[in-house]
């Protein structure tokens, strides 16, 4: 197997002292990804599709894209995902991705830090419910309390926008933190058309929603209001 040589060199400015590591990247360009399913020409009854490859040796990575109906005829992307392994070692060879019926092509490539495989592709044909809800719930807009507003209420009035997507039932989640870095979780509660009360004691928190339906189907986060109730 071929290597490309990365030579990363040391100079102590006050000798002549001088040490070199040497990193050798395999070269992994003339190997190709082995798609295990779905294989070409498959057609599948269930919209929750496994994508499923073997992996290659020396590689640290794989994108893993797909597309409606084809790459050369796209339509849609539906998928463009990069896949590293993580700091135990482990580097994973699937991914799970929902979609509606219809034809698709998938494809994968391997890379490392210096080289990368060609794409590997299959068709396939997804023939599952044609009544699947994939649509997620629109974003939820956050309304009061004003964003770095205080207050010595105690009693909280959370209100937010959010236009509902036809479809399965939506929800909302309020999350209210009472630090920044959104680790220390103070209440979590379903809010009750686009609002929900709390008493809290004084101090500052921080605050957002995300809406959810029963399909499984979840929106992205709002933004991050923070509010102060002083003593």
């Amino acid at each position: 197997m071929k290597t490309r040589i990365i030579v990363i060199a040391l100079i102590v400015s006050f000798g002549l002292l001088s040490c070199e590591d040497i990193l050798e990247v395999p070269d992994i360009s003339e190997q190709t990804v082995n798609l295990l399913a779905p294989s070409n020409g498959t057609v599948l009854e269930d919209n929750a599709v496994n994508l499923n490859w073997e992996g290659v040796e020396e590689a640290t990575g794989y994108n893993v894209q797909v597309a409606s109906p084809s790459f050369d005829n796209a339509a849609q992307i539906l998928l463009d995902s990069i896949i590293e392994v993580d700091t135990l070692g482990y580097l994973p060879t699937q991914v799970r991705q929902s979609l509606f019926n219809g034809t698709y092509e998938w494809r994968v490539r391997a890379f490392n830090s210096g080289f990368e495989t060609l794409y590997s592709s299959n068709s396939f044909q997804v023939n599952g419910d044609e009544d699947l809800d994939l649509t997620p719930p629109n974003t939820p807009q956050l309304l009061s309390p004003d964003n770095g507003s205080d207050s010595s209420n105690t009693e909280v009035e959370f209100t937010w926008n959010r236009e509902d997507v036809s479809g399965t039932t939506e929800r909302d989640s309020i999350f209210i933190y009472s630090d920044e870095s959104l680790q220390d979780l103070d209440t979590k509660a379903l809010g009750a058309n686009k609002t929900h009360s709390a008493s809290l004691s004084a101090g500052t928190y921080y605050w957002f929603v995300q809406a959810f339906d029963t399909a499984g189907n979840e929106s992205e986060t709002s933004n991050t209001f923070n509010f102060t109730i002083n003593n």
